[in-house]
């Protein structure tokens, strides 16, 4: 009889244990499937503001496309005169996603290697990798509690890259439970083990039933530095051209 309490009591904690991680999969299984555009065009607007205080500013237009194997984005750097002209086009793969950018002093695109997914897009606390399309499968989940921040309650998840490339060891989620949007995530240093970043959606806009995230603010707590994110003039389901999403266009 001992021995058959032990079992039945390791059967139940092994249950608990497995529901709770399943918990995590089902609520990020329910932020992935929320509705999502076939297409958007929108302005984007960086500021990026180092530890010493010091601010830049880039303007930029942004145009993404829904693939089967995800969303293609591509982003035209518009302002200052010393970036203007610089193109950024991601394409939607599965496993590693394809990104280029084009620099006009060189006349050609480069690739963005799998060990370069922590580069800063524009200089900014924006990784490479955060900018990736990334998909429900490329992650493992926890789920670790609930919690009230700001007046609102959520669900805190932990995701853990699969893919060994990634620059982050683990992102934990907060998802509101009203509405399953990510509202914050702190993001962990893979060699380091320690808080990194911590991104914010301050504000965001409903069109359609989508979603969608107009002013997020990014914290680098390594490098002391922080980025303000802002989207506007959002256009969806406009029937956007696939050649956008081209290297043929990234290089004209």
């Amino acid at each position: 009889m001992k021995v058959l309490n032990v079992l039945i009591v390791t059967l139940l904690l092994s249950a608990g244990l497995h529901a709770q991680n399943n918990k995590g999969y089902d609520i990020m299984k329910i932020n992935d499937e929320l509705k999502e555009p076939k297409d958007m065009t929108s302005n984007g607007y960086l500021e990026i503001t180092n530890k010493r205080g010091s601010v830049k500013k880039r303007s930029m237009k942004i145009f993404s496309k829904k693939q089967p194997a995800g969303y293609d984005s591509f982003f035209e750097i518009l302002k200052p005169a010393d970036v203007s002209g610089m193109k950024f086009l991601t394409i939607a793969q599965k496993g590693d996603d394809d990104q280029r950018i084009f620099m006009p002093a060189y006349g050609k695109s480069r690739k963005i290697s799998g060990s370069g997914k922590d580069g800063k897009f524009l200089g900014s606390d924006i990784f490479f990798y955060d900018l990736e399309d990334l998909d429900l499968e490329d992650f493992t989940y926890k789920y670790i509690k609930e919690e009230t921040w700001e007046g609102n309650d959520y669900f805190v998840v932990e995701s853990y890259p699969i893919d060994p490339k990634a620059p982050y060891s683990k992102i934990v989620n907060w998802v509101r439970k009203s509405d399953y949007f990510i509202y914050k995530a702190d993001m962990y240093d893979k060699k380091q083990q320690i808080l990194l970043k911590t991104a914010i959606v301050k504000e965001t806009i409903i069109i359609d039933g989508c979603i969608e995230a107009t002013n997020s603010y990014t914290v680098n707590h390594k490098d002391k530095s922080n980025t303000t994110y802002l989207i506007s003039d959002i256009k969806l389901d406009t029937g956007l051209d696939s050649k956008i999403f081209t290297m043929q266009n990234l290089e004209n």
